[in-house]
């Protein structure tokens, strides 16, 4: 088993883990009626790290394609 499978299987994990939190979270701010602004900083606070590794991701790859066209 290399390196990249190992490697892409974690990441596909987390990113279904951190895309279902996002979901759950900003469904429960729908249900809530009260308490509004703490469901929105958990909603938030699941949400961000979802789109910083998001970015992260993008930013690797774009690296690779620019090493490997180099």
């Amino acid at each position: 088993m290399s390196v990249a499978t190992v490697v892409t299987a974690a990441t596909v994990i987390m990113i279904g883990y951190r895309v279902g939190r996002a979901h759950a979270a900003w469904r429960d701010l729908r249900a809530a009626k009260r308490d509004v602004p703490a469901k929105r900083k958990i909603a938030w606070g699941h949400t961000r790290p979802l789109l910083l590794g998001a970015l992260f991701l993008l930013a690797t790859m774009v690296a690779a394609a620019y090493d490997a066209g180099h």
